[in-house]
């Protein structure tokens, strides 16, 4: 099992990796999902309407992106207690 560097320099790649697939896509990220097993895919979320209702299954070194849409949370607000 080879131990891998993620986070700021990993995350910068896959970035510009997205804007040279799809201009544009890369200001509409707002997560990126690095899984504990190297087998599962990285997945990138991308603000609503980004994709148009579309799901892209990308290979980037070695590795499988898979960016989908999805809604960002609310903010603000207290959540609800479950009393």
């Amino acid at each position: 099992m080879s131990a891998r560097r993620v986070g700021v320099p990993m995350t910068d790649r896959i970035l510009e990796f997205l804007e040279q697939r799809q201009p544009g896509l890369k200001s509409q990220v707002w997560k990126i999902f690095y899984p504990m097993r190297e087998t599962d895919p990285i997945e990138v979320s991308v603000k609503p309407g980004a994709l148009g209702g579309s799901t892209l299954e990308l290979q980037f070194e070695g590795m499988t992106l898979l960016v989908k849409e999805e809604a960002m949370p609310e903010r603000g607000g207290r959540p609800e207690r479950g009393f």
